[in-house]
């Protein structure tokens, strides 16, 4: 096997273990909330999905799954834990703004993905992202919250996140910025909030992690909905809103 010199594929071994450490089991904590959200039959398609704890347990609810990932160090764990557990997946090395993919999505969920960019390549990925998503299809994002607690707050999540930050844009795995004020842009991407769950830490409202559900508007809808339809090929589920 040939040696991967993608960051993420360096840190393959140890990152899931690492980012469950430094945020108190936070970080998978959101991204289980999401498992709940996905109904049986749901096809479903994970941006940077690296190790896949979170696709496996979509996997487990009977969705049908494509990963893509730049890291091909992070697919390989993830395929052998598919072989291991008797499951299958469609798994993608490449960017998946530009990977080839087939029809749209049920759900796309981009899960501490957006946060390797800086605010405007975020924007984009954002838009590209939702382009794949079926109108009436949903899409989900866990990462870090925007402080909620007044200056006292700021100070704290800024002395949580921006040490971690600063390691990991210097060892080139994902852009300087702020914590993103996700709500905001999912906004402006044409979705509608539908949940939102939020993890503190447990020291006072701040810093904390966010796990959101967002819906496309199907085509006529009353909500609205900026980006156009994309893709073709798989209609979202006929299910209520939970």
């Amino acid at each position: 096997m040939r040696f991967d010199t993608h960051p993420y594929g360096v840190v393959a071994g140890f990152y899931d273990e690492l980012a469950a450490l430094y945020s108190l089991g936070r970080i998978p904590a959101t991204k289980r909330l999401q498992r709940d959200w996905i109904a049986r039959g749901d096809r479903v398609l994970y941006a940077g999905v690296g190790r896949g704890e979170d696709a496996l347990e979509a996997l487990h609810r009977g969705a049908r799954v494509t990963a893509v990932d730049l890291a091909p160090r992070m697919l390989e764990r993830l395929r052998r834990r598919l072989g291991r557990e008797g499951l299958e997946a469609t798994l993608l090395v490449g960017d998946v703004a530009r990977v080839d993919l087939e029809g749209c999505f049920d759900v796309v969920v981009a899960n501490y993905f957006l946060n390797l960019f800086d605010q405007a390549h975020a924007e984009a990925m954002l838009a590209r992202l939702v382009e794949r998503v079926a109108p009436g299809g949903a899409l989900f994002i866990a990462d870090f919250a925007p402080a909620r607690g007044g200056r006292l707050g700021r100070w704290l999540t800024a002395l949580h996140y921006r040490p971690v930050n600063a390691i990991a844009w210097a060892l080139g795995l994902c852009a300087w910025h702020p914590i993103f004020d996700h709500r905001a842009m999912l906004g402006r991407a044409g979705l509608v909030i539908e949940a939102e769950v939020r993890l503190s830490l447990g020291c006072g409202p701040d810093p904390a992690y966010v796990s959101i559900r967002a819906r496309r508007p199907r085509q006529g809808s009353e909500e609205g909905g900026g980006a156009g339809v994309a893709c073709a090929g798989a209609s979202p589920s006929a299910r209520p809103s939970s």
